[in-house]
């Protein structure tokens, strides 16, 4: 696999946000293993997990499947403000608020 692959820039982008494997597969509601075969270019994420990556990162989809270093991409204040709103939104639903 080569720098500029989709799933380097995945794997760059995560561990620059300081996420493991199992914290962004409890975001994305994925499992670990899936998180590291997108890195390794086994698998794909699915069309929301995309979206939810590139809100989760601050990026656009086109920023995402660009080659732009992924050290570039990463808007902490957006990851922190999405972490924020969905732990919020995780604990108003497990108290069936929503």
């Amino acid at each position: 696999m080569n720098e500029n692959t989709t799933g380097n820039k995945l794997k760059a982008l995560r561990e620059y946000a300081e996420y493991t494997p199992e914290r962004l597969a409890q975001f994305l509601k994925c499992s670990p293993q899936q998180v590291i075969q997108w890195e390794n270019g086994e698998l794909e994420p699915t069309l929301n997990q995309w979206m939810m990556l590139c809100k989760l990162y601050g990026i656009t989809p086109d920023e995402m499947f660009s080659h732009i270093n992924a050290d570039n991409l990463v808007d902490k204040d957006v990851r922190d403000e999405f972490m924020h709103e969905a732990s919020v939104n995780h604990i108003l639903k497990r108290n069936q608020y929503l």
